[in-house]
């Protein structure tokens, strides 16, 4: 990329863990939320909208056409409302998800730190057992009476049985005997520390229960929030415009509604095919002057991208509506479009670092075909799950591509392995690439400057920014 062009920038820093007792106290107070109905669900989407046939024979009179404007201006007004609800609702659940998972956490390793201390100090407890009973060995020994061999082949809690009898018998010397005393103390200790750990670790069953239904509570909302807002996309422009065919004093009929929709899908795809056209003249430009530098072979590079999320995602859907990118199922185009129209939709962002490969994939091919952006924001536990780069720390951190120019991406095909060439010299170090099997199964494992490769299906590329 241009020297003058914004850098990738850093990802941001993970957010700190909290310390045990803020996780599970954060965790109880959020349930107790929920449970007492400050997490309220959006309602039931409207299921029955005016046709613009409706709206004709609502000019027809001024009670009609004012009992029609109300009844459109209710509908958007719970459009907007149910999306509001639905992402406070979401919010919620996602914070109270957080907080279940970082109680899981830290029930586990407190689990784990008490089962570490309590070998540490059964061990201690052993050491004070097998140096009390090396002592009351030699001190029989030297009066006559061998117990060594008893001693030494008994267990720790048969040592401490036959020390105790032999200290209620006055038979050891107070330095044996405080040597007793520690091992006993440290017997106790040992295991007063191993019940606790017991106690952790019946805890987590409960603690993992609690994070799995917070999670399943978090997905949920957020596919209801999705939901609203592709109720709210599909019919709120169409309603705003039989308001203002209501309120003009010309009527829009609904053939010059679609005409006027046809008329700007044009225009998009006029206007994605001009700036395909200079993209890749520019690209073209940089791949010339890569070539004349004396490699010989065909270079491909990328050409100067924006550094700003929103400005990216207006580029991208330049192509979106061109038909030049397009998305699957579950359509994580939206997450684009959201953030092009600018707005900040929970658990539904993408790192820039993402949009700019999106761009530069489009831009290289003509045409480039996503299945997975935000796990997080469509809801999807799939692949590497929660941690997935698709889903932690909010999401959005990486792209899959199942198609470039046309053709399917299979992370070992030659435009995969182009755009891995184009991307490779300008991403961040330690950025993951998928698809390691693929390309060494075809013998076509490139070297590679700032990628690190894995494991991954055959079926698509995946790429992803460093993830700490």
């Amino acid at each position: 990329m241009a020297a003058a062009v914004s850098p990738f920038p850093r990802h941001p820093t993970p957010r700190n863990r909290l310390p045990v007792w803020r996780a599970v106290l954060s965790f109880v107070v959020l349930m107790c939320l929920v449970a007492a109905g400050g997490v309220t669900a959006p309602t039931a989407f409207a299921d029955d909208y005016p046709t613009w046939n409706d709206v004709q024979a609502a000019r027809q009179s001024e009670g009609a056409k004012q009992a029609e404007v109300a009844t459109i201006t209710a509908l958007i007004t719970q459009l907007q409302t149910e999306v509001q609800a639905a992402q406070a609702a979401a919010s919620a659940a996602t914070a109270a998800n957080a907080a279940a998972q970082d109680a899981l956490l830290a029930g586990q390793a407190q689990a784990d730190l008490l089962t570490s201390r309590a070998a540490a100090m059964q061990a201690q407890a052993n050491k004070s057992h097998k140096q009390a009973a090396q002592l009351t060995a030699e001190q029989y020994r030297t009066g006559g009476q061998d117990l060594t061999g008893t001693m030494l082949a008994s267990s720790s809690a048969d040592v401490l049985d036959l020390l105790s009898r032999l200290s209620s018998m006055g038979k050891l010397s107070s330095t044996i005997n405080g040597v007793y005393v520690k091992a006993v103390q440290d017997t106790n200790t040992a295991k007063a520390i191993s019940d606790q750990a017991g106690v952790a670790r019946d805890a987590l069953a409960g603690l993992a229960a609690a994070a799995q239904a917070a999670q399943d509570k978090a997905v949920q909302a957020q596919k209801d929030m999705v939901a609203a807002l592709d109720a709210q996309t599909a019919h709120q422009n169409e309603l705003q415009a039989q308001l203002a065919s209501l309120t003009a004093a010309t009527a829009t009929t609904e053939q010059q509604y679609q005409a006027g929709v046809a008329a700007r899908a044009a225009a998009a795809a006029a206007a994605a095919a001009a700036a395909l056209a200079a993209a890749q003249a520019a690209a073209q430009a940089a791949s010339a002057s890569a070539s004349g530098s004396g490699s010989g072979a065909q270079q491909y590079s990328a050409g100067p991208v924006s550094g700003d999320a929103q400005t990216l995602a207006q580029q991208l859907m330049v192509f979106v509506d061109g038909g030049q990118l397009s998305g699957s199922s579950p359509d994580h185009i939206k997450e684009i479009r959201w953030i092009a129209q600018g707005q900040s939709v929970p658990n539904c962002g993408i790192d820039v670092r993402v949009l700019q490969v999106i761009l530069i994939a489009v831009e290289t091919f003509g045409s480039a075909g996503v299945s997975d952006i935000n796990r997080r924001c469509t809801g999807q536990i799939e692949g590497a799950g929660i941690y997935s780069a698709h889903y932690r720390n909010g999401g959005g951190h990486a792209v899959d591509f199942y198609s470039l120019g046309g053709n399917g991406a299979t992370g070992a095909d030659s435009n995969s392995l182009t755009l891995i060439g184009v991307l490779d010299p300008v991403m961040p170090g330690g950025s993951g690439l998928g698809q390691s099997n693929c390309r060494r199964a075809a013998g076509d494992e490139p070297r590679l400057r700032n990628f690190q490769d894995f494991y991954d299906t055959c079926d698509h590329l995946h790429i992803n920014d460093p993830l700490n």
